[in-house]
């Protein structure tokens, strides 16, 4: 494992670079209405020879490229810029995010300088500022007062818990400061979730896929509360609060 982490974490921080190095991009839209840019391509084209010389037997998936099948039995997943909306508008919370299919995950976020990596069985670490701390949930337990992060069409209606800014939000979620991110109605795919339960998990958090767009990812302690109120009142339309 820690093996496959060194691996990960060069070649994520390597992909990273390319980004910030990059400069402005070419700007498409795919044809299911999300933005692509040149740099989304370069960095998994990166990414892929990488791979391709250090571990030539595995599998490689990437939200912009075709699938590589491999002999090992193990799968990478690619996301080159998880949030290139965000990208594209100068935002700095997009991230390089590349994980070992249930095994392990690295997320990169070129513009603030931080790093998220875990692994299973080895836990979460967040690299920053040339320091390295383990990454640990909130110990919260009550519905009241709960920091919880929404994101995508439908707002669950959770009148008890404090919505707080998201656009950091499993980063937040992983070091304490909130204690649940929901995704609703946020057209998630295997790459939004690639390394979200690794992450979490071994933070000490929970994830729970609910349904096909619905996504909770808690502290663990609030995680069935949480659930039943998802799976009684799934969620309203933005701007009709409470129906």
């Amino acid at each position: 494992m820690w093996t496959d982490m060194g691996l990960a974490l060069r070649i994520a921080r390597r992909a990273a670079e390319l980004v910030l190095s990059a400069g402005a991009p070419d700007v498409w839209v795919k044809d299911d209405g999300s933005p692509v840019t040149s740099t989304d391509l370069a960095v998994e084209d990166l990414v892929r020879r990488l791979l391709a010389d250090a571990v030539p037997d595995d599998g490689v998936v990437g939200e912009e490229r075709p699938e590589r099948t491999g002999t090992s039995g193990r799968r990478w997943l690619v996301d080159p810029i998880s949030g290139t909306a965000d990208f594209v508008a100068g935002r700095p919370t997009y991230s390089v995010d590349l994980a070992l299919e249930n095994a392990l995950a690295v997320s990169v976020m070129p513009s603030l300088g931080i790093t998220m990596a875990a692994g299973r069985g080895i836990g979460c670490r967040i690299f920053r500022d040339g320091q390295e701390e383990v990454a640990r949930v909130s110990a919260t337990g009550v519905l009241e007062g709960a920091r919880l992060c929404l994101h995508g069409k439908r707002k669950p209606a959770l009148e008890q818990c404090i919505v707080v800014d998201g656009s950091t939000s499993v980063l937040d979620l992983v070091t304490g400061r909130v204690d649940a991110v929901i995704a609703a109605g946020a057209g998630l795919d295997e790459f939004d979730l690639a390394c979200l339960p690794v992450l979490v998990e071994e933070a000490g958090g929970r994830v729970t896929v609910v349904e096909e767009d619905v996504v909770l990812a808690t502290n663990g302690v609030l995680h069935d509360a949480l659930l039943a109120l998802l799976v009684a009142r799934p969620g309203v339309e933005p701007g009709t609060p409470g129906s």
